[in-house]
Parts: C-alpha cells; structure tokens; sequence
C-alpha cells in the first residue's frame, strides 16, 4: 500500500538538516518509518520525535518538514499510541519556538513556519479532534486557525455531539 507520509518523508534531505540530538537529521526518516510501522509501543522502543524535532518545544529546523509528513500520517491508520506521539509533537511545533542555536544559525521563525506548513493540513486536524485525540488536535486547531467564528462553531458543535453522545451512553 502507497503511504503518503512515506512519500511525503522522502520528499527532503534530512541529512542537511539540523536537529535537536544534535547530529543532522539524516536519521529521523528511520524514526519516522518505525513509528509509521509500529502495531505496539515495544516496537516503537527507542523511536520518538521529542529529542529531535524539539527539546521542551524549543525547535529545530528539522520541525519543519516533520509537520509535513506528520499530517500526512494523521491521513492514515496508525496505532492510537503513534498518533498520539504524532499530534503532541505537532502542537509542541506549533506552540514552540526556535531554539537559539537556531535563532543564531537565522532560523528564528520556525513556530511561524511550522504555523504555516500545519495550516495546509487544518482539516486533517479537524477530523481528528471529531475522531481521535480531540483535546490535543483542538489545541492544535486554537493556535493555527485563522477564521474564529469557524473555530467557534465547530467547538461548540463538537461539545453539543460529545455532550449527546454521553447522554445517550448513560441510558
């Protein structure tokens, strides 16, 4: 089967990329294809992208092709504990900020282009908080959208369904 993360992963020269472990990024597409692969955490062991894309949501200029390939994997069927991992990450780029060995390498503005690059995939994000994670995907979705009384009215859309949906649990 075609993935489009895979093809998405490909798609950049990692190894001219810097990262937060402090080698090039050369190995993050391994990582990346573990996660993607993964049907348990035990075969996640010792694969993750905090360490790497960021520290404590300080960026790397590895971060912004990440936001890209993980929007393509949020398009596919992944292990809830991959998804997970995935949108974390994702909101750490988007809430984040360069780290200063980044602001002093000129990359200063890498929040604001991982912004950019998480808005191309706004409603993959707004599937997933119909469907997945709905509290990280909303957290992601406050930050990136532009169009408030769009984010208004799904919220409370979502809210008035979840709200229904336990009612009618609880019968």
């Amino acid at each position: 089967m075609l993935s489009t993360a895979l093809l998405e992963l490909e798609r950049y020269n990692w190894s001219g990329l810097r990262c937060g472990c402090g080698d090039g990024a050369a190995h993050l597409p391994v990582t990346f294809r573990k996660l993607l692969e993964a049907k348990s955490p035990q075969h996640a062991v010792g694969y993750r992208l905090d360490g790497h894309v960021e520290v404590q949501s300080m960026l790397f200029e590895a971060a912004v092709p990440a936001v890209s390939v993980i929007l393509a994997a949020l398009t596919e069927e992944l292990a809830p504990f991959v998804r997970s991992h995935f949108l974390v990450t994702l909101l750490f780029a988007v809430s984040g900020e360069s780290h200063s060995s980044e602001t002093a390498a000129g990359r200063e503005n890498l929040d604001e282009e991982c912004c950019e690059r998480a808005r191309e995939g706004l409603w993959v994000l707004y599937r997933e908080a119909m469907s997945g994670d709905t509290e990280n995907a909303l957290d992601i979705i406050e930050i990136l959208e532009e169009d408030e009384t769009r984010f208004s009215h799904f919220r409370t859309a979502l809210a008035d369904r979840l709200a229904k949906q336990q009612k009618a649990r609880s019968r």
